[in-house]
């Protein structure tokens, strides 16, 4: 069954769906009214492509430097604290996120400036909608766009909780509305996505590859259901994923290597145009080893290296017959028999790479630094993130990282359903919870595993979840809809390995502080940030409400 993949190319100045043929798509604002909506199947697919750079504005490759939400939590760290990057102040200071703030996580002007033209798009819709001969042809584009404010509002609604709900293009007697429920909130995008998934294509022409599919819609709707805890619905949307097309990737690096992986439901890639320096994203620039910089200096490139796993990351991958990885009886040969997984996502001492051994112990060609505050440092743990960086590749070397983020693939909707089975109902489901589970683990060459409680099996979907989708951006969105936060992130650091290097070529290991000796925090009111004062101060509906805590 052919496949489709969101491939949004973008360069410093326009973007444009990725296919060749339709590279050179004029702006959308480049069309008026009249002429977008006068029935011209190839102007209006033009229009719609527009639609999805809301999809780009929160991709966390995208922003690199403030949306990498697994740089909050225990499995990514920053190595900037100065300049850029506020991932580290933002879980140490406790002023990063007031009444008046939310620090790198506000989006609610931006969000809300997207909805409003899928409002309008749905109003002229309905003005223009005779114009089309075709009613199953804009029915299909209807259904997108539905999809597409979908995924608005469920970038507000992780962080706020229930936000303003807006279906249709407000005037002036329509400002003041209150801000719904958390429950309304997810309802509404469960709708959302409800009415979509079914009018989508299984595939579209390969002239338009990488719109969204009914796939795509589905995996979607298996991880919204989770957050509003419809368990049923998204069981029901995971099945419905596999029917339409979702399938694993036998070669689990292939998933991050090749864009066109059967895995992939939802994909974003970025390009530059050919002017040096002229970078759309900086996954080289973050994740390689500092020791690649002298083979990858064509442009002038420097590697910072400032992303990095964690050891609490590193750890969490098993040994590749299913025991809990332990210092103490694996401490000799850290990193032999692992996870496989765990060889395609991180980088570590003694790795073999570009036709070179990566050297993370103290005076090493990669590097190892202690974490300081008082300047940026590359790894600052003894790891560094392998999964997004091809090998050999010195495409990025003169006009920067041509690469593209997974958004959705299948891996996780099998998570999602796993997971939706076991809080339904665990005596019932316990079986078919685990197959879920052990479908993903096997097919990854890891051993099944067994639960003989709801509890022992959610820490097993955590733990997998870790390793499976490490630097996805899921650690953070999880705890906190897990309301595992607090226990997990609050009053705690992260750590790094110090590798050093003796004379008989041995290495001795030191688990040492990643956080300059800071404690981290996180608190109850973080599970729903405060409705923006922005909001607030416009909206008479909302001026005395916020959520608790706040």
């Amino acid at each position: 069954m052919k496949k489709a993949y969101l491939l949004l190319l973008f360069c410093a100045c326009a973007f444009a769906v990725s296919c060749e043929s339709v590279l050179d798509v004029k702006s959308p604002d480049y069309y008026s009214e009249s002429v977008i909506w006068s029935g011209n199947q190839d102007t209006f697919d033009s229009y719609c492509i527009g639609n999805y750079g809301g999809v780009r504005d929160r991709s966390e490759f995208f922003g690199l430097n403030s949306n990498f939400s697994d740089a909050l939590t225990d499995i990514i760290k920053s190595g900037d604290w100065n300049s850029i990057q506020r991932y580290n102040r933002c879980m140490i200071w406790t002023s990063e996120f007031t009444t008046d703030k939310t620090s790198i996580l506000d989006c609610w002007d931006e969000v809300y400036t997207r909805i409003k033209r899928y409002n309008e798009w749905f109003d002229n819709l309905e003005k223009y909608r005779s114009n089309f001969k075709d009613s199953n042809w804009l029915a299909i584009r209807e259904a997108e766009t539905h999809f597409l404010r979908a995924w608005s509002y469920w970038n507000l609604a992780r962080v706020w909780g229930g936000v303003v709900i807006r279906d249709h293009l407000d005037g002036p007697d329509q400002n003041n509305k209150p801000v719904s429920s958390e429950a309304d909130t997810w309802q509404f995008i469960i709708d959302e996505l409800q009415a979509a998934a079914p009018a989508l294509p299984v595939s579209w022409p390969d002239n338009w590859r990488g719109r969204v599919t009914r796939a795509a819609a589905y995996g979607f709707l298996s991880r919204v259901a989770l957050y509003a805890k419809q368990w049923d619905v998204a069981v029901e949307a995971a099945n419905q994923c596999a029917l339409a097309g979702g399938a694993l990737d036998p070669v689990f690096s292939n998933i991050f290597k090749d864009e066109r992986s059967v895995e992939n439901l939802f994909i974003i890639e970025f390009f530059t145009s050919n002017i040096a320096g002229n970078l759309t994203v900086m996954t080289d620039e973050m994740f390689r080893p500092k020791g690649d910089e002298p083979y990858h200096n064509a442009g002038g490139r420097t590697i910072l290296s400032w992303l990095v796993p964690t050891a609490e990351l590193a750890d969490e991958f098993e040994m590749a017959d299913g025991t809990a990885f332990s210092w103490t009886t694996h401490g000799a040969n850290p990193y032999v028999g692992r996870d496989p997984r765990f060889y395609d996502t991180i980088l570590y001492n003694g790795a073999p790479w570009e036709g070179r051994t990566i050297e993370t112990f103290v005076g090493g060609k990669d590097g190892y630094k202690k974490f300081d505050k008082s300047e940026i440092a590359t790894t600052v743990t003894g790891y560094y993130l392998k999964k997004f960086i091809l090998e050999d590749d010195h495409s990025w070397d003169t006009y920067g990282s041509g690469r593209f983020e997974v958004l959705l693939r299948y891996g996780e909707v099998l998570l999602n359903k796993a997971e939706a089975l076991a809080q339904g109902n665990w005596d019932a489901n316990k079986t078919a919870a685990l197959a879920a589970l052990n479908d993903l683990r096997t097919f990854r060459g890891m051993p099944a595993k067994n639960a003989n409680t709801l509890d022992d099996f959610m820490a097993l979907i955590e733990h997998e979840r870790m390793v499976e989708l490490a630097g996805e951006g899921f650690r953070f969105w999880d705890l906190r809809r897990w309301r595992r936060a607090v226990a997990v992130l609050d009053n705690t650091s992260v750590h790094g390995v110090k590798i050093t290097k003796n004379g008989d070529d041995t290495f001795t290991y030191e688990e040492e502080d990643a956080d300059a000796g800071e404690t981290r925090h996180f608190f109850e009111k973080y599970y729903a940030f405060s409705i923006p004062q922005s909001e607030r101060s416009r909206n008479e509906a909302a001026r005395d409400y916020n959520n608790p805590g706040w």
